[in-house]
């Protein structure tokens, strides 16, 4: 019973990751479009009246601050949840094999540390 205390399940760390990964792929995907798909072009809004160029301006400004303030911060934010996960996932994968070695061997494992 004290052996069940105590799963990993590695698959679903595995599964996590990899779910990462594809979350990380098309925020890339959405920042590339937020980038290169609303770009306002002088005249695109009409000619002839002052404020077309304040909401170019403004237009620019917004999409500055979504593109560093929310797309860049979500995908580094979704790029260290990967990495730690998969650092775990190496941990604990290490840990058990180190547990599996010890036990087949008679010996204490060498990964009792746990820092």
């Amino acid at each position: 019973m004290a052996n069940d205390s105590y799963r990993v399940d590695l698959d679903r760390l595995d599964e996590v990751v990899k779910k990462l990964n594809n979350v990380l792929k098309e925020m890339q995907s959405a920042s590339g479009k937020a980038k290169s798909g609303t770009h306002l072009p002088a005249g695109s809004l009409g000619k002839g009246f002052e404020e077309e160029n304040e909401l170019r301006q403004t237009h620019d400004k917004m999409k500055e601050f979504i593109e560093t303030y929310v797309l860049k911060k979500l995908e580094d934010l979704i790029d260290d949840l990967q990495k730690k996960t998969t650092k775990a996932h190496g941990a604990y994968q290490d840990q058990e094999q180190g547990t599996s070695n010890a036990l087949n061997s008679g010996r204490p494992s060498a990964h009792s540390n746990y820092s």
